[in-house]
């Protein structure tokens, strides 16, 4: 029996759908090939982290920032969390300028 659970075992980790969820650490390459799902539960944590400081700072808000981070040529290699800042601060300088 025990045969049979170790070869089991080590084929359900090793299928694309074990993998581990995105981290802040990952790079935007990574990004860019995990699922939607995967993007919006790490783009929840940002929100979730950050809407206290600006309303505007949504999962949805960090989704479509990062999206576009991860399509400059040379992001690739990029960390996530560097596209978070970005899009932090890209947004608070918005905030801060005043209108005309």
């Amino acid at each position: 029996m025990h045969r049979l659970i170790i070869p089991a075992l080590a084929i359900v980790l090793l299928m694309p759908g074990a993998a581990q969820a995105l981290s802040m650490t990952d790079t935007l390459q990574a990004w860019r090939e995990s699922s939607a799902m995967d993007r919006l539960q790490l783009a929840s944590r940002f929100g979730k982290s950050f809407v206290a400081v600006n309303e505007s700072f949504t999962a949805g808000y960090f989704v479509k920032c990062i999206d576009e981070v991860a399509g400059y040529a040379n992001a690739q290699k990029a960390r996530i969390e560097d596209a978070m800042r970005e899009c932090v601060a890209s947004q608070l300088r918005m905030k801060a300028q005043p209108d005309d």
